[in-house]
């Protein structure tokens, strides 16, 4: 079995679709409003093509922060103010749908410098922006739950499956710079080990950290190894067929 330069081994989880999301039931512990974001995440498309299916969000109507696949098939990273008015809204050129390959998803924003702004799939820069504002997002939102693998009222579930979730509202990467990219995508494609706290891109430990080391169950998925706190599962997880680590 071949796996990446960094040696990582990782599992995925297999989201149905149908019943299958996880839920924070609070808000991620120590999360602050900031113009600053880092979001990293493995996703495996089995189906919904033409549908929104939600990678990750808080639960504030209007959604103050959203990583989704949406209906125009782009992928799309979404940030908005306490009015949940876009101020962040950057999406893919491409478009995704259903099909055995991982798509990585990688993106960084500062909406306090000009420019700062970068999304990539697969180590390729692939960015639309359509709004990008100096204001504050509500990271934080008073929401009081977050969801991964769909909105935190079981709609637009993922269908397909997921790994290696890391979300770090207070730091912003150049991700232009290749060696930034590495931190989370080896020169062969592949998730690289981002520490046991998911401490090892910035040397701090993130708010949110969910991975699958390898020989875990998929009950597993709802740990989160960042200090944000553990989220529910609704439905069962089954491991997903194949993992961005390995065939």
């Amino acid at each position: 079995m071949m796996f990446g330069n960094s040696g990582f081994r990782c599992q995925s989880a297999d989201f149905d679709g149908t019943n299958d999301y996880m839920t924070r039931g609070a808000d991620l512990t120590g999360v602050a409003d900031g113009k600053k974001g880092l979001l990293s995440y493995w996703v495996r498309l089995d189906g919904g093509d033409g549908s929104q299916l939600i990678a990750f969000n808080n639960a504030k109507a209007g959604k103050t922060f959203v990583s989704s696949r949406e209906t125009d098939n782009k992928i799309y990273v979404v940030g908005r103010n306490a009015a949940t008015t876009d101020i962040l809204n950057i999406r893919t050129n491409a478009t995704y749908t259903a099909s055995a390959a991982w798509l990585h998803v990688l993106s960084s924003w500062d909406l306090a410098t000009v420019g700062a702004r970068h999304l990539y799939i697969n180590d390729v820069s692939d960015l639309t922006v359509t709004t990008f504002t100096n204001d504050t997002i509500d990271y934080a939102a008073g929401a009081a739950n977050w969801g991964v693998g769909g909105n935190t009222d079981g709609t637009n579930l993922m269908n397909g499956c997921l790994a290696e979730i890391y979300f770090d509202p207070t730091t912003y990467l150049d991700l232009s710079v290749t060696a930034n990219r590495r931190l989370f995508i080896d020169a062969t494609g592949k998730p690289v080990y981002l520490g046991a706290t998911g401490q090892q891109p910035t040397g701090t430990q993130s708010i949110l950290y969910i991975t699958l080391p390898y020989g875990s169950a998929a009950s597993a998925f709802n740990v989160n190894a960042g200090s944000g706190g553990n989220f529910t599962i609704t439905g069962s997880l089954d491991l997903g067929s194949t993992s961005p680590s390995y065939p």
